[in-house]
């Protein structure tokens, strides 16, 4: 679906070169006063660090979208001016945010990962306790969902949308086959074996980028499973070596040694297995609700008259057959170290950014979908068949909100082996499950 604030002359939390220099307090020191022409004292200048994810050119309007907001927050707060810093989304999820946290200098504003990332960075007491701010603005009862953003009773982070996952079709190619949307997992299966006889290849997957492989995997061994089998995992109730996991893998695998996906998958980058589908070259893409803003827009896209989406289908005995992943796990966190000028950026930047205004404009130009209760959802076709498809079910948050993101690297690492051929299911699952023990054995120190 999804891509600063520091003090100048003082601290510009979590960039490396200021940080050196400034120390972690993210205090006011040295700002400068100008003087207006007829005498009076101006605003003392300031800055506030900002770092979000929005580096790649899918993400340009969104990108745009913050900056207009940090326009407005500027206009209303004189002196300020925000330090905006852009960093890959992987890189700032794995590698520096967690850096950051761990030395206590995260930056002022920045995008967060709901779930398990809140719920230990919430424990290093340097993320701010939204509560009062969203009692004093009136906005709790605002979000759809901000339960993997509480931890114990406090909001630590605000999601700026929601999202779905399910399988996105070419009407066009179906029709043209005699082919249904499936229902079940066993007419699924005729589906794609139609399309293959026909030279046409089912569904398009790309793994350069490792997560990508986890998206479809994610939904089998929940339809198996439940949510419960993730739920578990962190809590060592259950085990990524339990009958759900080897169920959902060897689907995955079986897909994948049937030739229902193209054979260069661990070549492509994610962009090029969107372009797959959106040039026409395959009938199905397993992706996130993000993705239709591409392929619904007729300047990218081939099939935009033709595009179609479905929740994955039910499985025999699926305990998560009524469920489809969907969650609010991208949003915004604030450093817990704000001097009295931070904090009031900090407010306005919520009381700004979290509205309907900008929350229509996302759903209208990206097609992302809404955190926030809205009194209108705009009129794209896609979004109203997205829609239909989860009504009556219940979603469940991605696996890697679940657990600890060494265990999501280990598997990302894993995975792609194992879709080269070069590891076996057991051995996949053996791997991560000693890597998920280690880490729970942290967790509860």
């Amino acid at each position: 679906m999804k891509k600063k604030l520091a003090t100048i002359m003082a601290v510009a939390v979590g960039l490396t070169t200021v940080l050196s220099a400034c120390g972690k307090d993210g205090g006011s020191t040295g700002a400068t006063t100008t003087t207006t022409p007829n005498g009076s004292a101006a605003p003392k200048e300031f800055t506030v660090s900002y770092r979000h994810t929005q580096i790649k050119d899918t993400a340009k309007k969104r990108k745009a979208m913050f900056e207009d907001a940090l326009k407005e927050v500027e206009a209303n707060i004189p002196g300020l001016k925000f330090e905006s810093e852009g960093v890959d989304e992987v890189v700032n999820r794995d590698t520096k945010l967690k850096a950051e946290m761990a030395a206590g200098n995260p930056p002022k504003i920045f995008e967060l990962f709901g779930g398990t990332d809140t719920k230990n960075y919430a424990k290093t007491n340097n993320l701010l306790d939204l509560t009062p701010i969203l009692d004093e603005l009136g906005l709790k009862d605002k979000f759809v969902d901000l339960s993997e953003f509480t931890v114990d009773g406090k909001v630590y982070g605000l999601p700026i949308a929601g999202y779905l996952e399910g399988m996105f079709y070419n009407k066009k190619i179906f029709k043209d086959n005699g082919v249904e949307v499936p229902k079940t997992y066993e007419e699924f299966l005729k589906a794609c074996e139609t399309f293959k006889a026909k030279g046409i290849t089912p569904m398009a997957l790309g793994g350069n980028e490792a997560w990508v492989l986890n998206m479809l995997p994610n939904t089998l061994y929940v339809r198996v499973g439940g949510q419960s089998v993730v739920d578990g995992l962190q809590p060592g109730q259950s085990k990524w070596t339990d009958e759900a996991f080897v169920k959902g893998h060897t689907m995955f695998k079986d897909l994948i040694d049937k030739g229902y996906f193209n054979k260069d998958a661990l070549a492509l980058k994610y962009s090029q297995t969107q372009d797959r589908f959106a040039n026409g070259e395959t009938a199905m893409i397993f992706d996130g609700g993000w993705a239709n803003q591409k392929y619904s827009n007729p300047d990218q896209s081939k099939i935009a008259a033709d595009l179609g989406f479905f929740n994955f289908p039910t499985v025999e005995g699926g305990k998560g057959n009524d469920l489809i992943n969907g969650s609010y796990s991208n949003g915004f966190g604030f450093s817990a170290k704000l001097n009295e000028n931070e904090k009031k950026v900090v407010k306005e930047y919520i009381k700004v950014f979290f509205t309907e205004k900008y929350q229509l404009r996302q759903l209208k130009e990206e097609g992302f979908f809404p955190s926030m209760k809205l009194s209108s959802t705009g009129d794209k076709p896609i979004i109203a068949e997205m829609l239909k498809a989860s009504e009556g079910k219940k979603t469940f948050p991605a696996f890697d909100s679940m657990i600890q993101p060494k265990v999501k690297l280990d598997l990302e690492s894993g995975i792609q082996a194992f879709v080269g051929g070069k590891k076996s299911v057991q051995d996949l699952l053996a791997e991560v499950q000693k890597s998920q023990e280690a880490e729970n054995k942290k967790t509860a120190k």
